[in-house]
């Protein structure tokens, strides 16, 4: 079986069977400065999930970005470009809700609107994994 299907096969069964063991979130971000965004969906949880799993496998795969999942939040921790990456993503019934660390830097506008970007593609009704 391919590499890919084959993770995006074992990420979907584990996540989706709910089989996660409750622990302490590994880190926490100051809601009164991090980065936000909300992307709505039209899916049942258990598919948005699934999809936002597919774009976690790219974005590791592309910059060695960790995931992290504690039931329906999912923490990310990396760095691109030598800029830290620490987020938070909670998939629920109509929305997926983001939170970042703002770096501070003259690149959180553009991150921001990448991540926002690659969020819609994957959530988009007629995307489908290759």
């Amino acid at each position: 079986m391919h590499r890919a299907l084959l993770l995006s096969v074992m990420f979907a069964t584990t996540a989706l069977a709910g089989t996660e063991e409750p622990s302490a979130e590994p880190f926490t971000l100051d809601a009164s400065t991090a980065i936000k965004m909300t992307v709505g969906h039209a899916f049942e949880r258990s598919v948005a999930r699934e999809r936002i799993g597919y774009l976690l496998e790219y974005w590791a795969r592309r910059f060695s970005i960790h995931s992290e999942w504690h039931g329906d939040r999912v923490f990310l921790t990396g760095s691109v470009w030598g800029v830290e990456i620490k987020a938070v993503f909670n998939v629920q019934e109509k929305a997926v809700f983001a939170m970042a660390y703002d770096p501070g830097t003259m690149l959180a506008s553009a991150a921001q609107s990448y991540v926002n970007k690659k969020l819609r593609k994957y959530l988009h009704p007629t995307y489908e994994e290759p």
